[in-house]
């Protein structure tokens, strides 16, 4: 089976959305702070599978077995306890905003990202980090429409954000567009 394992590159393992992101979130923790956060990339799972997988397949002995491994929780395992209790607070799976909404944060690439309503910002005058590492913010319309991509916030509020408001507001009359948004209410008008 670890023969397997090896020769679909973990393909043959059952990946859920979970264990993806637990995955993603460590890895880049690896990549950005290094120890205490172990190497979980492909290669070096693969080259340790004995020791990560193996523990807990007592007894199996067909393709389905490992399709019923809980990858999520044999990863989390793999964490010494003291820094998978640290883990959602260095690296947590969504960025809660000051709207009362959250958005997940996408650890696959170098830099994290997250998808947000511009809306759901007023009121954050500090960029969020991830890891030490500022949240790469793809700032959205009322519709979702991508506006601008931004890891530095209240550049963006200073900066080029007089210029949205102005188009934002000419599509989106019935939405408020703070003169401060970092510093503005961050419930929007039909909530209030």
């Amino acid at each position: 089976l670890m023969t397997r394992v090896r020769a679909t590159q973990l393909g043959v393992l059952r990946w859920s959305g979970t264990s993806r992101s637990l995955r993603e979130r460590v890895a880049f923790l690896h990549r950005s702070l290094g120890d205490p956060w172990p190497d979980w990339s492909t290669g070096h799972l693969i080259d340790t599978v004995d020791e990560w997988l193996a523990p807990y397949l007592p007894g199996a002995t067909e393709s389905a077995d490992l399709e019923r491994v809980d990858v999520a929780m044999v990863l989390r395992s793999q964490l010494p306890w003291e820094v998978g209790a640290e883990l959602d607070d260095v690296a947590p799976p969504t960025l809660t905003l000051p709207s009362g909404r959250s958005v997940p944060i996408d650890y696959a690439g170098e830099q994290p990202d997250a998808f947000v309503r511009v809306q759901d910002l007023f009121g954050v005058n500090v960029h969020p980090v991830a890891g030490g590492v500022p949240i790469r913010l793809h700032l959205l319309s009322p519709a979702d429409r991508p506006i601008q991509v931004t890891a530095d916030l209240p550049g963006f509020w200073a900066g080029s954000w007089a210029e949205v408001k102005k188009d934002m507001a000419g599509r989106y009359p019935k939405h408020q567009w703070p003169d401060d948004p970092a510093n503005a209410d961050p419930k929007r008008m039909k909530d209030r």
